[in-house]
């Protein structure tokens, strides 16, 4: 594809530098593929980007700058990730609602989670959660395991918080 996103064109593919980690994940959790390294040059990061035909998600202004770039990226400008989320809802229109139609994604490796049977992540997680839960993902790379716990209600709510901060700022 190699070409700049069009105007209406959804970004759902991003690749995230070194200073952006706790946003990847949130990205992942919203469904959102998005690779991540902590450790990656300047250049392999562009020519990852280039190759996988991924928007970049950048604070280094430099390489921000790159030919390679133009029309493949946004600078990031906050240092908070609800400001990024804020900021990517507002420039890329991504959808920040836990209950979309993508798939989910692992919040460490990146790969699509599967559904798991009961029995199976019963093992794998506390007691308490076995007994309060009945769904569970699971990412079949590192088998980490998921489920809808407080947690999610608490990632809701600042989700809704960024959506409404977004619908306050609109012109």
């Amino acid at each position: 594809m190699n070409r700049p996103r069009q105007p209406n064109e959804p970004v759902v593919r991003f690749i995230a530098d070194a200073m952006l980690g706790r946003l990847a994940r949130w990205l992942r959790i919203l469904g959102y593929d998005t690779a991540y390294e902590k450790v990656i040059t300047d250049e392999a990061l562009v020519e990852q980007a280039v190759r996988e035909d991924r928007w970049l998600l950048t604070r280094d202004q430099n390489l921000a700058l790159r030919r390679l770039l133009r029309g493949r990226h946004t600078l990031i400008r906050s240092d908070d990730v609800e400001g990024q989320l804020h900021q990517l809802h507002r420039d890329l229109k991504i959808d920040l609602n836990l209950t979309h139609q993508r798939a989910y994604r692992c919040a460490d490796c990146n790969v699509t989670l599967t559904a798991s049977s009961h029995d199976d992540a019963a093992s794998l997680v506390p007691p308490f959660v076995a007994e309060q839960y009945r769904a569970f993902l699971q990412c079949p790379h590192c088998r980490r395991v998921y489920w809808p716990g407080t947690h999610w209600q608490d990632l809701d709510r600042r989700l809704t918080a960024v959506r409404a901060r977004s619908l306050d700022t609109q012109p």
